[in-house]
């Protein structure tokens, strides 16, 4: 299957979606670009809908792209960047790729690939389960392990319901139960919520290690992912969801019955690959979603040239 020559990608600089698009890409072509930028209000208000004048209404981060290159593809990602992207496929006459639901009609896009939970379906949609990145158990294997215990439980904390915090000593003597012998390492997100930092700490104050930002010194992340036996992971991140499942690692999913009816269809329906406190997977099948995709996509535009 031919790969693309170039590809453009627009990002607000919103980290899930931005790995998203350049983990397709990256699958894509060997020479990608990344135009970082905004726009002004009210455009901004108003996409993927494109107001009069919206080219001049472009916020650009660092340089402006260079319209006289060739480029094959336009990936973005998200509403915002849907407008961009829809503005720049009009100036070049290229491809343009939409990662999520923008919100408007599936034929604006060449492409649109939309989450399995979105239950969106057309001639031009592709379905993935959960998020697209890069992680999987050769991406990791480089990791140093040597700073985190072979028998270890990591904890990945997102921003689930408030009254998740309030129930997280049960949640630690549910991990110590479950498993007596094993070290628990603490990793927040970008979303757990800073007000709840103190309360974290404090219960989990006999840890290995709590990470809940750049103070607490480097982020623990996807060493924890590398090393950890066991993955536990709070319900609302589909993007951590789907990070830990991309492993040969046994994933706990909690916080489950507090989301949102989107999040619990895609919990749902990655329920085979999933393990529970009574129950560890002798057998873990990684979910391998972004080369599936890749595959789909370029079989897509071979046969819609």
């Amino acid at each position: 299957m031919k790969r693309f020559k170039n590809i453009w990608i627009f990002s607000d600089s919103i980290a899930g979606h931005e790995i998203q698009s350049v983990s397709l890409a990256e699958q894509l072509s060997d020479n990608v670009s990344i135009h970082h930028c905004t726009i002004r209000q009210p455009w901004l208000s108003f996409a993927p809908r494109r107001l009069p004048r919206f080219g001049r209404n472009i916020i650009w981060k660092s340089s402006q792209p260079n319209l006289s290159q060739s480029v094959d593809v336009i990936i973005t990602c998200g509403r915002r960047m849907a407008a961009v992207g829809k503005h720049f496929k009009k100036l070049l006459q290229c491809i343009h790729i939409q990662i999520l639901n923008p919100g408007d009609g599936v034929e604006k896009y060449d492409l649109l690939i939309c989450p399995e939970h979105d239950n969106q379906k057309g001639r031009n949609i592709l379905s993935i389960k959960g998020s697209l990145h890069p992680i999987s158990t050769q991406f990791l294997s480089n990791f140093d392990c040597s700073k985190i215990s072979q028998q270890s439980v990591g904890l990945f904390l997102g921003n689930p319901f408030s009254k998740f915090f309030e129930q997280l000593e049960s949640m630690k003597q549910q991990i110590a139960q479950s498993f007596p012998e094993h070290h628990v390492y603490v990793c927040g997100s970008r979303r757990t919520p800073k007000s709840e930092s103190n309360r974290i700490r404090k219960v989990f104050s006999n840890s290995r290690n709590v990470w809940l930002g750049d103070d607490d010194g480097e982020n623990p992340y996807l060493s924890m992912l590398t090393c950890c036996e066991v993955l536990v992971v709070t319900a609302d991140s589909i993007n951590m969801v789907s990070e830990a499942c991309a492993i040969d690692k046994n994933v706990i999913v909690i916080a489950e019955s507090e989301a949102s009816p989107k999040h619990q269809r895609f919990i749902h329906s990655i329920k085979e690959r999933l393990s529970t406190f009574e129950q560890l997977k002798s057998d873990v099948e990684p979910l391998e979603t972004l080369n599936k995709l890749t595959k789909q996509v370029l079989n897509f535009f071979s046969e819609n040239p």
